[in-house]
């Protein structure tokens, strides 16, 4: 059952997904709460699995990771284990940052991260395409990103 949220469970969400390293005193003041509610209200939200982690978030560039591509893929046939192995597939590799199952004619769009076009060229045919799991791949370049890893909406 998910958790009911309030104004105040709002507000820290909000202020957490903007700086994880936010302290405890600054959040209750937020959340117009004394410490001791404040910090209840975040371990209830962390148990429940809303609030999953706290990470760094870096920049790929200052990485040497400059091809990111979003990758179209779409399987050899949709077989239980066929899915199963293209899951653990996209677990061991960690150029892929994001994997998702989605509908149209692919099965699956992944963000693949790269130091360099012949770099993600290597990975593709090493890591994915040789797997025998992919019928077809569409490679769609990141150009520029103007939005990455914005809060989630407190609706």
């Amino acid at each position: 059952m998910p958790l009911t949220l309030d104004e105040a469970d709002h507000r820290l969400l909000a202020v957490l997904q903007k700086d994880g390293k936010a302290s405890l005193q600054e959040l209750a003041e937020v959340a117009g709460l004394s410490q001791s509610p404040c910090w209840r209200r975040i371990k209830r939200m962390e148990e429940a699995g809303l609030i999953r982690g706290y990470v760094a978030r870096l920049d790929p560039k200052g990485l040497g990771l400059n091809a990111l591509a979003y990758v179209f893929v779409t399987l050899m046939d949709h077989h239980e284990d066929t899915i199963a192995a293209f899951g653990r597939l996209v677990e061991t590799q960690v150029r892929i940052v994001e994997c998702a199952s989605i509908t149209g004619s692919a099965d699956f769009i992944l963000k693949v991260a790269a130091k360099d076009p012949e770099d993600l060229e290597s990975f593709l045919m090493k890591g994915i395409l040789s797997s025998g799991l992919v019928r077809e791949s569409q490679t769609h370049f990141i150009l520029r990103q103007t939005k990455s890893r914005s809060p989630w909406p407190l609706i």
